[in-house]
């Protein structure tokens, strides 16, 4: 049902109920009366209609009704029956209401808590002034139900036609679903005979295909129109380097993390790497650490990684800068390890004590492991206590969970 048939058939039932001629905008304000807003633009600035037992059915609201019904022009007698019969109505279509918060909650979510059906619905409350209480509600409102409420589908449609991109987005949340494989359904074509239980994943595939068109049209869509995480979710879906780079140039906020796991190159990626980390992601730094990237590195030494400290002590070391060097030292001594001293270890190679540490009384081949521990150039007291200061600042601001600037 669309809303231009649901109010047609409201002003009949109400015209018929009240013996009163009703105009279809009346229609309008009374069915945002139904739930609590002063006006039909205040409901639709806040919310959208539904149907199917989905969202939340109006409260009781005769006095309100009746009171709008007055305001409209109608008599005492007319608003009566006409709030009676709304009332009837209603009940009789099952409509509801559903706040955009709620929708957009419900719907952005992982898709992957979409899919498996991990979230389950559940009744709405409503607050002290009558609206219906978005942390409630929201996140508890699924996929598949939306699904079920043709008028909310109408009216993200008439959204997406009237050029606000977020109903497209919306929409292509409602539509997500994994891409349905072809295989069989084209091998049928070709006069594959088919068992039963092969025909059933064909007709899954016949329903699932146009639901996975109408996900990426409206996810498409979506993207054109300037959403960005529309274009970030069409650039992975749809492995489009193309979307990728639309992605990067709209502006908003974005998943640095998902952006450099979708990049399209190794020069993409690595420098979404670099805005990840920066944003404070660990498996960013990390990544990017291991490729051998210096200020990765660093942050992680400031961070009092043991084995990024003594890397990046070296690398001061090799690079002439003692006092950097004992920067470092000191920021690892803090943290309980003197990269000066050696860890080197003889162990037992091979036979019933392999990897212990050697004993002679046992006797056997032998292997040796560790660090031989930094020599680190001497400098005079006045950079040895700057070296100091500046590692304790540093290993301040590590417990304070904040990262020194460069």
């Amino acid at each position: 049902m669309t809303l231009k048939e649901l109010a047609h058939s409201a002003q009949q039932h109400l015209q018929t109920a009240a013996n009163v001629p009703v105009k279809r905008s009346h229609v309008h304000e009374l069915l945002a009366a139904a739930f609590h807003y002063s006006s039909w633009a205040a409901f639709r600035s806040e919310a959208l209609l539904a149907d199917a037992g989905v969202g939340t059915a109006p409260p009781d609201t005769s006095p309100r009704l009746i009171g709008r019904a007055l305001q409209l022009g109608y008599g005492q007698t007319a608003s009566v029956l006409l709030a009676d019969a709304l009332r009837t109505f209603a009940a009789a279509r099952q409509l509801s209401c559903i706040r955009w918060a709620d929708i957009r909650e419900a719907l952005h979510v992982a898709p992957a808590a979409v899919l498996e059906g991990r979230l389950t619905d559940a009744d709405q409350q409503w607050d002290s002034k009558g609206q219906p209480q978005t942390s409630q509600r929201a996140g508890r409102l699924h996929q598949q139900s939306l699904l079920t409420s043709s008028l909310l589908i109408d009216g993200l449609e008439q959204g997406a036609d009237g050029g606000r991109p977020e109903c497209s987005q919306l929409l292509a949340a409602l539509y997500r679903c994994k891409r349905p494989n072809p295989y069989l359904y084209e091998e049928s074509l070709k006069g594959r005979p088919l068992n039963s239980v092969e025909q059933g994943w064909v007709d899954e595939y016949l329903l699932a295909e146009p639901r996975f068109r109408k996900y990426e049209r409206h996810l498409k869509a979506a993207a054109l129109g300037g959403v960005r995480n529309a274009a970030v979710e069409y650039a992975a879906v749809f492995d489009s380097a193309e979307f990728f780079a639309l992605a990067e140039r709209l502006p908003g906020s974005v998943d640095a993390d998902r952006m450099a796991e979708i990049a399209p190159s190794a020069a993409a990626r690595a420098v979404w790497l670099r805005a990840a980390a920066e944003g404070g992601s660990d498996s960013a730094l990390r990544t990017l650490s291991g490729g051998g990237d210096v200020w990765a590195r660093e942050r992680l030494a400031e961070r009092g990684d043991i084995d990024a400290l003594r890397d990046i002590a070296e690398r001061s070391i090799e690079q002439g800068d003692a006092m950097r060097a004992w920067t470092w030292q000191h920021l690892a001594l803090l943290h309980g390890v003197d990269l000066t001293a050696s860890t080197m270890r003889a162990y037992h190679h091979g036979g019933p004590h392999h990897g212990e540490f050697y004993d002679s009384d046992f006797g056997g081949a032998m292997y040796a492991d560790g660090d031989e521990g930094l020599r680190i150039p001497p400098i005079d007291p006045a950079m040895y206590e700057s070296a100091r200061l500046r590692a304790t600042e540093l290993f301040d601001r590590a417990r304070r969970g904040r990262t020194a600037p460069r």
